[in-house]
């Protein structure tokens, strides 16, 4: 099993936003909630390069998104939390002696920076934005991470936040549980719930059998 970070297992995804959405205060610009969503999931090269198209006046991508990891990580002190069932789910399912991988769009400092709030020694293995040409909605986070774990993408389930990473992992020929507690569903899910409190090893197993293989 496969399962993205922000918004995922921890509630990071919040002070993403947050950071994103001073940056555009700052800039003057007015987005819809729906637009700032946009902003769920995406690499901090990719949010910087967006912010730029809506204004910014930073001196260039790069500098942009090392600012706003920055701000957002400074953030991060006694304020991250796991998402509900987050914990045990993952302690369940090592339990059962199921590997489990780690797959993010973020940096490595920023998993190391999540890492000093909330336990993530679990994985069996770990892909972040640093270990990949191009990350989500590219499929190859989750096809580098099935390659380490030697399972087949298509027996591999994915647990997922945002549009940007449910993409990326159904393109990669996984099946993709969506977790929000909005419940909305994007398009290729083969489930949507709105927490990890139910996530068992049997329950994944059901989920997986009872569903037609993927072409």
């Amino acid at each position: 099993m496969l399962f993205d970070l922000d918004g995922t297992l921890v509630d990071s995804e919040r002070a993403w936003l947050d950071v994103i959405s001073a940056h555009l205060a700052h800039l003057g610009t007015t987005v819809s909630s729906a637009q700032l969503a946009g902003f769920e999931g995406l690499s901090g090269i990719d949010a910087a390069r967006a912010l730029i198209g809506l204004g910014s006046t930073r001196a260039s991508a790069s500098a942009l998104a090392a600012e706003l990891e920055l701000v957002t990580i400074d953030s991060f002190a006694g304020r991250l939390e796991w998402v509900a069932g987050a914990e045990e789910a993952l302690a369940h399912l090592r339990r059962e002696g199921i590997r489990i991988g780690l797959v993010t769009s973020s940096t490595r400092a920023w998993v190391d920076a999540v890492a000093e709030n909330v336990s993530l020694g679990v994985f069996d293995v770990v892909v972040t934005a640093d270990d990949v040409r191009r990350t989500k909605p590219s499929p190859e986070p989750y096809l580098r991470a099935t390659r380490l774990l030697d399972v087949d993408p298509a027996a591999c389930l994915v647990f997922e936040d945002s549009e940007v990473g449910v993409r990326a992992a159904v393109a990669a020929g996984c099946r993709v549980v969506q977790v929000r507690a909005d419940r909305r569903e994007a398009s290729g899910t083969t489930a949507c719930i709105p927490d990890l409190l139910a996530v068992t090893a049997p329950w994944a197993a059901s989920l997986m059998s009872s569903v037609p293989a993927l072409p």
